[in-house]
């Protein structure tokens, strides 16, 4: 299937890492003191008689990697505080998005005045959530609690990322993997929007009801068959496994099947996001980490299959502030700064020297002026005698 890995964009944000680990204490580098799956067992297990059936043994007793979320916190049109976890380094996006979901639906809290969580701490928090709701439902507690356990397992186990097997014919279309369990079991909607349009005969025909896996055989079939229509439809499926992983027909057919204010897991570009309707418009949570100071960049518009979205805030208004610059921006604003910045120097320069220059001439005036009057006399009388005296060697002819 489809690897669903980290997020997209994913800048090197080590030094936010560095700060989140300083604002919490609680965090340790030393592998002996982190929490284990074992953790999460006893907080499930906790009060409980110890002869009474648990969860299994069974569960792998590995180490949570203590990844650190970051954690925003925007202005909504239900709340004035709404906080939501941003996508770091290595951060699994498929469990982000389910926590993202319950958090703005209010399903979920996260501790007051916490500015940062560990991912073993989030998977805690979803756990314990899963195990009340179950309570709360009278489900056989004994079948959900190593339910959850095991789905939390795959979660922890799986930090690459998560095989995804899509079908193209429907924007529910998935087929079940124990992976996605927690989707169902969180009472999450997954949606995708790689939908083939059915006005589109020629390629509706070809795809039909395959899944993706069951796709990309039929293509390497085709594309090796010495007949020309064969290759030619296998070309026509390589460039539709080959696109941006959504359709116009896709789009719509997620607005269709969305009310305003649902809140829902769109899977897309082998990435998850969270997404919700409004004003019959389709927004997508903007959970990079690059934005966690920009408070205006809450939600990303879903409207084209190209890369022509819009930033809106909380209240989907348009956002004022603008995306984040790339390198190569960087690098010709740099250059033209440099430049403006030499030629306010040169023009620094000359200025400086014309201010010396009319400086200069000023004290000489000045000086020229100071000079007493009788030695202005004297200078004529001289003149006068040594013209006499010029006038006296002449001789008359």
């Amino acid at each position: 299937g489809i690897n669903a890995e980290y997020g997209e964009n994913q800048q090197d944000n080590s030094g936010i890492q560095e700060q989140l680990q300083q604002s919490d204490p609680t965090v340790s580098d030393n592998p002996e003191n982190l929490p284990t799956n074992a953790d999460f067992m006893s907080a499930f297990t906790e009060g409980r008689d110890e002869n009474e059936p648990g969860p299994s043994s069974s569960v792998p007793q590995s180490t949570v990697p203590q990844t650190l979320f970051y954690i925003k916190r925007i202005r909504t049109i239900l709340k004035e505080e709404q906080p939501i976890i941003l996508q770091s380094v290595n951060g699994p996006c498929p469990l982000i998005a389910i926590v993202n979901c319950l958090l703005l639906q209010q399903r979920l809290q996260l501790p007051d005045e916490s500015e940062c969580i560990t991912a073993g701490s989030l998977c805690s928090l979803l756990g314990n959530y899963l195990l009340d709701r179950a309570q709360q439902n009278d489900q056989d507690i004994h079948h959900t609690e190593q339910y959850i356990l095991d789905c939390l397992d795959r979660f922890v186990q799986i930090q690459t990322g998560i095989d995804i097997n899509v079908k193209f014919n429907s924007v529910e279309g998935f087929e079940y993997t124990p992976e996605l369990s927690l989707f169902d079991l969180a009472q999450v909607r997954l949606l995708h929007g790689w939908v083939v349009d059915p006005q589109d005969t020629f390629l509706a025909e070809l795809v039909g009801d395959l899944t993706y896996n069951q796709l990309v055989e039929k293509t390497m079939n085709k594309s090796s068959s010495s007949d020309t229509k064969e290759v030619s439809e296998s070309l026509v499926l390589k460039d539709h496994l080959e696109s941006s992983q959504l359709t116009v027909h896709g789009i719509c057919e997620i607005n269709s099947s969305l009310h305003k204010g649902d809140i829902s897991v769109l899977f897309r570009n082998n990435h998850f996001s969270t997404i919700t309707k409004h004003d019959s418009m389709l927004f997508v949570l903007v959970t990079d980490i690059g934005w966690a100071e920009e408070a205006n960049v809450v939600w990303e518009t879903l409207d084209s299959t190209c890369n022509s979205s819009s930033f809106v805030d909380g209240f989907f208004k348009l956002a004022t502030t603008s995306p984040p610059k790339s390198d190569a921006q960087c690098d010709e604003e740099y250059a033209l700064s440099l430049e403006l910045q030499i030629s306010k120097e040169e023009h620094a320069e000359q200025q400086r020297l014309w201010d010396q220059a009319k400086l200069n001439n000023e004290q000489e005036i000045a000086r020229s002026m100071e000079q007493p009057p009788s030695s202005s006399r004297s200078q004529k009388e001289k003149s006068s005698k040594d013209r006499k005296k010029s006038d006296g060697g002449c001789v008359l002819m």
